[in-house]
């Protein structure tokens, strides 16, 4: 005998509601599956001078950072992530609030204007506070001191001050600290907050050779000069990343014994790189890849494990943490969240741009002497190749494709003119022209200003006699398809409509 067929048909005064409960229920199910765990604390370490080929996760031999790597396979890498500038406060600005330096004013290190954060100006420390999270700053430096705007929406600000009496401002020792001591002083900002935190974490060894790791930390091998004294290396920066990472490895142990690992969300970037003689530059301040492009690792609850290849920037970092923690932004940002990428998504793709002014800088002396060219330098990157414009010197430009010529070896203007009107287009776009030195800020004391340029000459921040000559050339504006029209103002190009780009010419 034949099994009865069960009839598939709802009787129609039951297909209303059934279909009713089980939208609700597909929809209650999307939610969950796209609602992340719940973050407790939030914990950014920014390393300062640090190369993203300094991590073993990015290429460096050795094994030279289990600690960091370790994290990085649980979280989201970043393969190619950019800072905004090649100097402390003025990345770690663009760090904290998802804007670019003609937006967050904080554009130089040393001036009349320029070197502070602006009052009016939400940071990562601002909002979370607000959120309801105890904000805690633990530094190892003074170039992201309170003297820089750093300090505000923080209970616990552990920085340095050289105008503080007492402290020699000429004295390099009391103005920075060793990451052991620094790690310890986050474990304590954690034992006495075991309420839901910001701790912002800014470590510096591999900075310079001035304060070292202790002597079983470092090889024996390492160069020294005539005197037996360890001299700056490859090989020491090195061995100082080695240390830094076991420190970070500290941080990461006391937030498990803490249980406070699982429900953090950790973002690990550092705020420019080393140039370590590529180039043929020791220190930074400039903008190729070996100091554009930083190491960055985010590990959140909910996030899946993978290696983002897009190009991103540190200008993203703010927004994806408000985004994290489902917090709106206290206006409009530069940057983008990266949340869609770390869900194992597609995120935005875009252009990335950094800048660097030493010619406006005070503190900039060294590398205006040696390295004219590199006064005023516009990057953008976009589509595999990288524009590094210098206006005040625009035949000086380099193009690079980063995709055949990572290492930035081959410089390709102005043969190939097509790409560098199509990046320069992009750069002119933005339009975000530093023309003149940033205004004057009110000033503190005469011997605060000299207590703040003794401790950034002790740091390495050689000053100079003011801002850079220009006596030789001045500011126009070009079109960068049609670059034999001039103009003194920025205007639109009569022939192609296309956004103005910022050029020199000869003054009269």
């Amino acid at each position: 005998m034949d099994t009865p067929k069960q009839s598939s048909t709802v009787p129609a005064g039951l297909a209303g509601p059934i279909l009713a409960r089980v939208g609700i229920v597909c929809l209650l199910l999307a939610a969950c599956a796209k609602q992340a765990p719940k973050v407790r604390d939030v914990v950014l370490i920014t390393l300062d001078t640090v190369r993203a080929d300094a991590l073993g996760c990015y290429g460096a031999p050795g094994d030279p950072t289990p600690h960091l790597d370790r994290l990085a396979s649980s979280g989201v890498r970043f393969e190619w992530a950019y800072s905004t500038s090649a100097l402390t406060p003025v990345s770690h600005a663009s760090i904290l609030t998802g804007l670019a330096g003609d937006r967050h004013g904080l554009q130089i290190m040393a001036g009349s204007g320029g070197f502070r954060l602006g009052e009016d100006i939400p940071t990562l420390a601002t909002q979370l506070g607000k959120a309801g999270l105890a904000c805690g700053a633990v530094h190892s430096a003074f170039p992201v001191a309170a003297h820089f705007g750093f300090e505000r929406g923080f209970s616990v600000f552990e920085s340095f001050d050289p105008t503080r009496a007492g402290t020699n401002p000429g004295d390099v020792m009391q103005l920075q600290r060793r990451s052991d001591e620094t790690t310890r002083k986050c474990l304590e900002f954690l034992a006495s907050h075991p309420e839901p935190s910001f701790l912002w974490v800014h470590y510096w060894d591999p900075h310079d050779a001035l304060l070292l790791p202790p002597p079983e930390a470092l090889p024996e091998d390492l160069p020294r000069n005539k005197q037996g004294r360890l001299v700056p290396s490859p090989q020491l920066y090195a061995a100082e990343m080695r240390y830094l990472d076991r420190q970070v490895g500290r941080l990461l142990a006391g937030l498990e014994g803490m249980q406070r690992l699982d429900q953090a969300l950790i973002v690990v970037v550092a705020d420019h790189g080393e140039g370590l003689g590529d180039h043929g530059w020791w220190h930074h301040r400039t903008l190729y890849q070996e100091q554009m492009r930083v190491p960055l690792i985010v590990r959140a609850p909910g996030a899946k494990s993978r290696t983002v290849q897009a190009a991103v920037s540190t200008l993203d970092l703010a927004p994806t943490v408000l985004d994290w923690l489902n917090l709106a932004p206290g206006g409009r940002l530069d940057g983008v969240s990266l949340r869609p990428w770390m869900e194992g998504g597609r995120g935005q793709t875009r252009a990335v741009f950094a800048e660097q002014h030493n010619g406006y800088d005070h503190n900039a002396g060294e590398i205006r002497e040696q390295r004219p060219q590199d006064d005023h330098l516009y990057a953008v990157i976009d589509d595999g190749f990288k524009l590094l414009y210098r206006p005040h010197m625009p035949q000086a430009s380099e193009l690079f494709d980063l995709r055949a010529d990572p290492l930035e070896k081959n410089n390709l203007f102005p043969a190939q003119r097509q790409q560098f009107v199509r990046l320069a287009r992009i750069l002119a776009g933005r339009g975000a022209w530093l023309t003149a030195p940033p205004e004057a800020q009110p000033a503190g004391s005469s011997a605060a200003s000299a207590s703040v340029s003794a401790a950034l000459a002790a740091l390495g921040y050689t000053g100079g006699a003011g801002d850079a000559a220009q006596a030789s050339w001045r500011w126009v504006y070009t079109c960068p398809e049609h670059d034999q029209e001039r103009w003194p103002k920025p205007t639109p190009c009569a022939r192609c409509n296309g956004a103005p780009l910022l050029t020199s010419e000869p003054s009269r």
